[in-house]
């Protein structure tokens, strides 16, 4: 069941930038931008080339070429310094690649250049997090919150789920997870992490009764379906578990999903 926190990538020029999430990409709102009046000036340097650098790495990320797209942030960095959004970027990149230390810097500078960047400080919330650096995270996740124009909420509510869930606060972990799939554009993660919270708590049926929602809003998804015949067997009806698990083989025969759907098939 996946654990990764919401990451958000801003738009560059127009560019749908990939987020880093397993809630999908995102197309993030001008309120997200950070300012051009409030960011400080930036070096001199080549303000076009820089640019081009950095539709480059948006284009790269989309394609999860995650080493080449930050070569492309870097040199449109070095190209044209001081640009919040680049430095965003680069952060991303060094968060999807598991370089904390980095990643954290570069949030650092985004945030220097733009106090009220909101998607950086989410994403250093969300390394933080990755770092286990539950208090930290935790403070920039509620900061993010405080921005009512912020596009990404549902996001942010799932990742604050997930950092009182590390902290063993189930009730405010159940509460986030709950805003996170409200409709429209619920997180699908937050789906499974209520019903791995109601299976924990001995609510079978309102873990089902969760997956079921879930597999109305995401119906392709096979990590649904796997969640639901894993349930389904728990509750001693492999009757009912055999199609979801049938499904996950038929999708991915070669996944480790599948193999753990054959394991409790008694498929080897």
């Amino acid at each position: 069941m996946s654990r990764s926190p919401a990451v958000a990538a801003i738009c560059i020029l127009g560019l749908a930038a990939a987020c880093a999430s397993s809630s999908g990409a995102r197309d993030a709102e001008p309120s997200s931008q950070p300012s051009e009046q409030k960011q400080k000036p930036a070096a001199t340097g080549d303000p076009l080339g820089s640019m081009t650098l950095m539709r480059q790495g948006s284009v790269l990320m989309q394609q999860g070429r995650i080493e080449a797209a930050l070569e492309a942030f870097e040199q449109a960095d070095r190209t044209a310094p001081g640009n919040a959004t680049n430095k965003n970027m680069i952060g991303v990149c060094h968060l999807n690649l598991g370089h904390f230390d980095r990643a954290l810097q570069s949030f650092d500078e985004a945030l220097d250049l733009v106090p009220g960047f909101t998607d950086a400080r989410n994403n250093r919330g969300a390394t933080y997090l990755a770092m286990g650096q539950l208090h930290l995270a935790e403070v920039d996740f509620i900061a993010v919150l405080a921005d009512s124009t912020y596009p990404y909420r549902k996001q942010v509510y799932y990742n604050l789920g997930l950092t009182y869930l590390d902290q063993g606060q189930l009730g405010a972990a159940d509460e986030n997870f709950r805003r996170a799939i409200a409709l429209p554009n619920p997180v699908f993660d937050a789906y499974l992490q209520l019903a791995r919270l109601a299976q924990r708590q001995g609510e079978l049926e309102r873990s089902r009764v969760l997956l079921e929602e879930a597999k109305l809003q995401f119906p392709e998804s096979t990590a649904v379906a796997l969640e639901l015949g894993k349930l389904f067997m728990l509750m001693g009806d492999t009757a009912a578990a055999r199609p979801y698990l049938e499904r996950v083989i038929a999708g991915a025969p070669d996944s480790a999903e599948a193999a753990t759907a054959r394991s409790l098939l008694g498929k080897g």
